[in-house]
């Protein structure tokens, strides 16, 4: 047995005996009155643009000798933690509305978000999904990890993924961001945003987002990078209007 595989099988073991895999894996109905998933509130949307100042910063190479089923020949895997387009944009910034939707309340999606660990990796680097949805953790490795998720506002759970094919449903019911690791494999590390309501982007390809649906009123929206810090606007929508804001981001 590897030392890999030892260090998974005792965090396989401690976790049945203290009861370390994390809390119960399927949330609580949404209370009564909470809007449904899916319901359109309003016909505004916000869009824009996540950009980085300045000269890009190498991408870090992920060292991955220490794990024999990681490694992929002639592929060298980069770090994810600054991550800029050939354009200018940033890639893995959450948007979302903090401020201005008043006392609503938002069922969550039925559908579960992913994150799966592929290529000894968490893919995606960052997710985001609603308060109380659903999230199946995956392993699509032969390797043995496990989910390590600690944040400040939901309690913490480290759950063992004992191989290929393992899933694990768990959810978060406080909004904040939560930062989720693999112990067994030190590279690996994610972030899971954790939002009250249905307004919320990650930027990809293009440093582009979307909120839409939103309805007339002043939001404050949050940009969010996890190197980069944070930044907020106020802006005030009419009904079926679109505006188009973005954020810069610097060294």
């Amino acid at each position: 047995m590897s030392r890999a595989a030892e260090i998974g099988f005792c965090a396989l073991v401690l976790a049945a005996i203290c009861g370390c895999g994390g809390g119960a894996s399927e949330p609580p109905p949404p209370p009564p009155g909470a809007i449904p998933a899916g319901r359109s509130i309003g016909t505004a949307v916000l869009s824009g643009r996540a950009l980085f100042k300045g000269a890009p910063p190498a991408r870090r190479p992920i060292v991955m000798s220490g794990e024999a089923s990681c490694h992929r020949p002639g592929a060298q895997p980069l770090s994810e933690d600054v991550l800029v387009n050939p354009d200018g944009t940033l890639r893995n910034v959450f948007v979302h509305v903090v401020a201005g939707l008043g006392d609503r309340v938002f069922a969550p999606p039925p559908q579960p978000a992913e994150m799966d660990q592929a290529g000894c990796v968490f893919v995606p680097h960052l997710l985001a999904v609603q308060a109380d949805q659903v999230i199946v953790f995956k392993n699509s490795d032969a390797a043995v990890h496990n989910v390590h998720a600690k944040g400040a506002a939901n309690p913490p759970f480290n759950i063992s993924m004992s191989g290929q094919g393992r899933t694990a449903r768990r959810y978060f019911s406080r909004p904040e961001m939560v930062r989720i690791r693999c112990d067994i494999h030190a590279w690996m590390g994610a972030f899971i945003a954790v939002d009250g309501g249905p307004f919320r982007a990650v930027t990809a390809d293009a440093g582009s987002f979307s909120l839409a649906g939103l309805p007339a009123g002043t939001f404050t929206v949050e940009a969010w990078h996890e190197t980069l810090g944070s930044a907020r606007q106020t802006i005030t929508l009419a009904e079926g209007e679109h505006r188009e804001i973005e954020f810069s981001f610097a060294p």
